[in-house]
């Protein structure tokens, strides 16, 4: 079996730390790699955010931006200074009405692991099955988006 490269651990222990939210430690421990490495790798190269940025951006869903969006609306209905001015408030906040209404590729992806993997533990035959045809769905939804 081939050796994965260093490139490819970067990769997965990025995964793992910003949407799984393991820690260094257990990230050295799955990748078989030291834990100096990973928190080098967490701070970013040269004109990359860190990882620890990239993670709270990861975590600013639509409805974490409605509830500080909302905040900033109170505040000009009680008359009190804000950071947005109403008019752009308003825009954003319709965009992400928009947004709201649309689900993401990588949102089915997660519900489709997730699924499978249940699904491996029930009915190991027939989750094979059903990998084939979420696989099938996920091409056709990223061709509708392109």
């Amino acid at each position: 079996m081939a050796e994965i490269t260093n490139e490819k651990k970067r990769e997965i222990a990025e995964d793992m730390y910003i949407r799984l939210g393991l820690t260094g430690r257990e990230i050295a421990e799955n990748l078989s790699i030291t834990e100096q490495t990973v928190s080098r790798w967490k701070k970013g190269r040269g004109g990359e955010k860190s990882w620890d940025d990239r993670k709270t951006e990861a975590q600013l869903t639509p409805l974490k931006i409605k509830e500080l969006l909302l905040k900033e609306a109170e505040k000009l209905a009680l008359g009190q200074e804000s950071n947005v001015k109403a008019d752009q408030l308003s825009k954003i906040m319709s965009a992400i009405d928009q947004l709201d209404k649309k689900i993401n590729v990588r949102t089915v992806m997660d519900v489709f692991r997730e699924f499978d993997n249940w699904m491996a533990e029930q009915e190991p035959a027939q989750a094979i099955q059903f990998t084939r045809w979420h696989k099938l769905f996920l091409q056709y939804r990223i061709t509708l988006e392109s």
